[in-house]
């Protein structure tokens, strides 16, 4: 049986999108002390789309009948009920939200047999004959705001009345010998069994985009020969999503401008990860447990998941060729890891990639993003020697979906405000528009 699970509103980290097309189908309760009965024609609302939080739906405490789920429609809070037994339909719903149990009992909403949900602000009912098993509330902002005191936290209290004649509460979840049971959620105060759930904010925070790449020679030209500084033997997207009980990341092998080979791995701390080796951690080729770190490889052959182009004069080469016309191919993983509150979660640095060049030989080495390796241990970021003599890195981090040059096309032709690490290397160098003509412009989405 389930018990508690999330689903992240994800959007890119320089945009922010809402179906605002949806609203017309969402009824929208006003605070009111009475039941509203509606046709049925108005009561049809739509899923809400942008769900953050989900929490079980239970009836009798043991029957496992559907979920609670929680999103934002701009300001305004919605709170869905999604019934999944067959046969069952909601008859009433009873919503309301606090940040202390004295604010819900000042207001005569909880009593010594526990909560009320008839007093709860957000109410609506329907007949059996009308078969509901769906049905959303929308909270008004200036609403949520007057409960919360703008609180980034706070609670939810969801009831169903249901026509098996069973009352159905929201809340966590987890599996007991009768089915499941609601006896680890938060719990109203009184004889009854009533209960209601913490929702934070940064339940739906955005989804965060980056870029990674890398020049894959860990040689100089004063050895006879050296990196073309184009910055695209490899070229990784990835879009991350935390949420409290999980983080989500995708990672897309877009560019391959390399005759080598990689695997492209994450590092992630240990902390706060449940279950890494046994579960926990779903999507990956391998995991190795490296002490305090997980080392979770994504791609085990960068030339399998992007296979040479054959476009002349550089046929070994994926998506960075002048003469491309397509962004073709592309692979992508998708990686969930299981966590909880002990989970330090930077957004700017929420893992660690790397790659291992010529993986699986007695050659192999493995290749770093400079800027995060210098912040976790100053002087362990890779680099190598141009041949002005400059030292430069070999990965670097863009923090959105960036446009990489062109096969043989140094990336200081391209980006003028590039500088080598002997130059004094400036980190918002990609904030510049490149120079026409000298970057792969082609959507890879």
């Amino acid at each position: 049986m389930k018990h508690l699970f999330t689903k992240k509103f994800r959007t890119h980290f320089f945009a922010f999108t809402i179906a605002l097309s949806m609203v017309g189908f969402i009824g929208c309760q006003q605070p009111t002390d009475e039941s509203i009965e509606s046709s049925t024609s108005t009561l049809k609302s739509a899923h809400i789309t942008n769900s953050c939080m989900s929490v079980c739906l239970v009836a009798g405490q043991y029957m496992y009948v559907g979920t609670v789920n929680v999103g934002y429609l701009g300001e305004d809070l919605q709170v869905e009920f999604e019934i999944t037994e067959p046969g069952i339909y909601l008859t009433e719903t009873h919503v309301d939200v606090f940040t202390s149990l004295d604010d819900l009992s000042a207001l005569k909403k909880i009593s010594k047999g526990g909560a009320i949900p008839g007093k709860f602000t957000f109410k609506n009912s329907w007949s059996q004959s009308e078969m509901e098993t769906h049905y959303t509330a929308t909270i008004p902002a200036d609403y949520l705001s007057s409960m919360t005191d703008g609180a980034d936290c706070f609670y939810i209290a969801a009831h169903a009345a249901l026509s098996n004649g069973e009352t159905a509460w929201g809340g966590l979840c987890d599996e007991s010998d009768k089915g499941v049971s609601l006896d680890i959620a938060l719990q109203f105060p009184g004889k009854n069994w009533s209960t209601y759930f913490e929702f934070c904010n940064d339940y739906c925070e955005e989804t965060l985009d980056f870029t990674y790449a890398w020049e894959d020679l860990n040689i100089d030209w004063n050895d006879g020969r050296g990196n073309d500084g184009d910055f695209n033997d490899l070229v990784i997207r990835s879009s991350v999503s935390k949420m409290y009980d999980q983080l989500d990341i995708t990672l897309y092998a877009v560019a391959r401008g390399a005759a080598y080979d990689h695997a492209f791995k994450i590092m992630v701390p240990k902390v706060g990860i449940v279950d890494g080796m046994s579960g926990g951690i779903t999507g990956a080729a391998n995991i190795i447990d490296s002490g305090d770190y997980y080392i979770i490889t994504i791609f085990e052959s960068t030339k399998a998941a992007l296979p040479e182009e054959g476009i002349a004069p550089h046929q070994f080469a994926a998506n960075t060729a002048l003469a491309d016309t397509t962004c073709t191919p592309i692979d992508t993983v998708e990686i969930t890891i299981a966590i909880d509150d002990n989970f330090v979660f930077d957004p700017t640095k929420p893992y660690y990639p790397f790659i291992t060049v010529h993986p699986g030989m007695l050659n192999e080495y493995d290749l770093n993003i400079y800027e995060l390796a210098e912040a976790m241990t100053p002087g362990s970021g890779n680099t190598w020697i141009g041949q002005s003599g400059d030292e430069y890195p070999n990965g670097i981090i863009i923090p959105l979906d960036w446009k990489w040059p062109y096969e043989r096309t140094n990336i200081k032709t391209a980006y003028t405000s590039f500088k080598s690490i002997s130059e004094g290397f400036d980190p918002t160098w990609y904030t510049t528009t490149p120079a026409t003509g000298t970057v792969f412009d082609i959507d890879c989405e």
